[in-house]
């Protein structure tokens, strides 16, 4: 017991700062974790040396982990999703697993083991993968689309995945038949317990939740948790797949996002020492013995992945350079490959050595990750462009009719919105986009639409860019953009480019690229808050329109924490105190109504002058004293922001204000 509380410490003492530091340079926190174990393994530095009780919390991770997918499991989300998941997802692990499998197969392994190693190759780290996605914020790119569909996918096959490797190790499934029996018994037993636990456990929670507080039904979850995976045990499944099953039925209750807040912190300790204990599981040996040998199966792993993933792509119609990109992100084993290569071991479809093999090739692939990641954009960017444009449509020429026109890049929401005001006022416009979907709803709502990348001059030039007035970035993927920016104004120096963006950073950086305007969405939300907020507290419109330009003409320096010039500080003083004008419509229910203007003296009061009124679309200038106000009449007023703010409280309510206006 002793042992294990150090090893426990030692554990926590080497994950928190590995956390963090990994956290500060924007880097998957597992790959770290991997890097960790090695060192203080009983194979490296030997800090901890009962690697046994390691492996038993590590289960425990194992078994939290999947609970929590199990909970975050969305039917709708795959149903929604539905085209690329079962797309490229599904050719990209069915044309891995077979590759794999002949390759293992002709070297002289066993057919069990070679379908072993094809499954588990196949798989791709999620937690690298989506982490860095979301971090360079590209989840709504195509690519990032694609991959998150692809690793959905394969966390789904895991479930069969699991059941599949006991019955690979049976050794007395000899036929076809006796392997389809097995796996039909399994399916049944999963099935069961799923639909047996949905009658039971929903009621339970509920029952819980009213009786007890959030500790019960906390410790309820965990008996769940533990039953559910005892039962699966009992009926010839493993702890594992129980948890999963256990979080897939507390999803559909309503205390699922209560569940998840109170299991996370549990599931990310007991993850990293999963991830530690697998470092610590590498023998570093057989590394120095065979490295070379290592290296030569981590490259090809990486470049057999790389590729199948780039022709599953391909086969559904991908464009060439996002296979190209979508290919490198997913060209690693993933950290569910380890927990199967673990479970492999356990029964016997591989020994010690090729465990060993799989497990150096793994994690070298994971490490290499982030690398190939970052680098894919560019990488694709620079080959296709070499190339004349394979992605764009041979079948149209250039529209030659179309001059001063605007070029829509992207049709997102922001996109389509601007071609409907585009449409709706006769500017000619045209649409340029990439992804074969937003291409055909273009083509469908009777927009004038080229496919093509717009990183490749080719695209632009057909796109009709040396005739256009203006051309409008609407793209999610930032890299992408600042090239495209760059190549649009080499091609046409005069064309007005506009670029939305979302980052702070990225504003300075796209208008060095070439752009007249960029328009961040962060600060663009902010001025619409501000906005509202203004004219609840009756800001005039103009005064708020004036502020709005103010930080527009600015860069926006405001928002990004920029000091403001001393011109730009006075201008907005100025903006503030001005004299100004704000109109006010008298309704049923407001104070003036019926009310002469020297009754209601207006200027005494608040300072504000009535310098008109307009009723029934005829303006009466300068009204005296004895004009009477009624409903519908619009009041003009002049005065200075204070006062007129004044103004409208008092013809509205009558109240007078506490201290009159100077």
């Amino acid at each position: 017991m002793v042992h294990l509380i150090e090893d426990l410490a030692v554990l926590l003492l080497v994950s928190l700062p590995i956390n963090l530091l990994f956290h500060k340079i924007k880097l998957p926190s597992v790959m770290g974790y991997l890097i960790a174990g090695v060192l203080i393994g009983p194979y490296g530095l030997k800090l901890i040396s009962d690697v046994a009780s390691v492996k038993e919390l590590a289960e425990i991770g194992v078994i939290l982990l999947l609970f929590v997918i199990g909970l975050e499991f969305s039917l709708g989300r795959l149903l929604k999703n539905l085209a690329s998941v079962l797309g490229v997802g599904g050719l990209q692990l069915g044309l891995t697993t077979v590759f794999v499998w002949f390759v293992f197969r002709e070297m002289g392994f066993q057919q069990n083991q070679s379908i072993a190693f094809g499954l588990i190759v196949a798989l791709s780290s999620t937690a690298i993968v989506l982490k860095m996605i979301t971090d360079r914020a590209e989840i709504d790119t195509l690519h990032g689309k694609l991959c998150i569909g692809t690793l959905l996918f394969q966390d789904l096959c895991v479930v069969p995945i699991m059941l599949l490797l006991p019955l690979l190790a049976q050794s007395g499934v000899n036929s076809s038949a006796d392997f389809a029996l097995a796996m039909v018994k399994s399916l049944t037993a999963v099935v069961a317990i799923f639909f047996l636990s949905r009658l039971i456990v929903p009621k339970t929670l509920i029952w819980i939740a009213r009786v007890g507080n959030k500790e019960h039904l906390t410790l309820s979850v965990l008996f769940i948790i533990l039953a559910t995976g005892w039962v699966s045990q009992k009926m010839g499944l493993t702890l594992a797949m129980g948890a999963l099953i256990a979080g897939m039925i507390i999803s559909e209750s309503e205390y699922n996002h209560q569940i998840i807040l109170d299991i996370l912190p549990l599931r990310d300790y007991f993850s990293s020492i999963f991830f530690i204990s697998v470092g610590m599981l590498l023998q570093t040996q057989v590394l120095m013995d065979s490295v070379w040998g290592c290296l030569g199966l981590f490259v090809l792993v990486v470049l057999v992945k790389w590729g199948l993933a780039s022709l599953a792509c391909l086969l559904v119609r991908v464009p060439m350079r996002i296979s190209f990109v979508v290919g490198m992100r997913l060209a690693q084993v993933g950290e569910f490959s380890l927990i199967l290569a673990a479970m492999a071991l356990d029964q016997g479809l591989f020994d010690s050595h090729q465990y060993q093999l799989l497990l150096i090739v793994s994690i070298l692939s994971m490490l290499f990750a982030p690398l190939l990641i970052q680098a894919s954009s560019e990488l694709s960017m620079k080959i296709f462009s070499q190339w004349k444009s394979a992605e764009t449509d041979s079948d149209h020429e250039q529209d030659s009719e179309l001059k001063g026109h605007v070029i829509i890049v992207g049709y997102g929401l922001g996109g389509r919105t601007l071609a409907q005001v585009l449409l709706e006022t006769q500017i000619p416009f045209m649409v340029l986009d990439l992804d074969g979907e937003q291409v055909k709803r273009a083509l469908t709502e009777g927009m004038t639409t080229h496919y093509g990348d717009c990183a490749q001059e080719e695209t632009l030039s057909r796109a009709g860019l040396e005739q256009a007035k203006m051309i409008v970035f609407s793209i999610p993927d930032y890299a992408v953009t600042e090239k495209a920016v760059r190549l649009a104004r080499k091609i046409n120096p005069e064309v007005k480019i506009m670029v939305r963006t979302r980052l702070t950073a990225q504003v300075e950086e796209l208008k060095t690229a070439g752009a007249d305007e960029v328009i961040p969405e962060e600060f663009e939300t902010s001025i619409e808050i501000f906005s509202r907020v203004l004219r609840d507290y009756r800001i005039p419109n103009n005064i708020i329109e004036q502020q709005v330009e103010l930080i527009r003409l600015e860069g926006y320096s405001m928002f990004r924490g920029l000091s403001l010039n001393t011109e730009s500080l006075k201008k907005f003083s100025t903006y503030l105190t001005a004299t100004l004008t704000e109109s006010y419509l008298v309704l049923q229910d407001s104070w003036a109504r019926d009310k002469v203007l020297g009754d209601i003296n207006i200027t005494e009061r608040t300072g504000a002058v009535v310098i008109a009124v307009v009723r029934k679309n005829k303006p009466h200038p300068n009204p005296g004293s004895e004009f009477s106000v009624l409903p519908g009449d619009m009041l003009i007023l002049f005065g200075s922001h204070l006062q007129l703010d004044l103004a409208i409280t008092y013809l509205g309510s009558g109240q007078e204000p506490d201290q009159k206006p100077v």
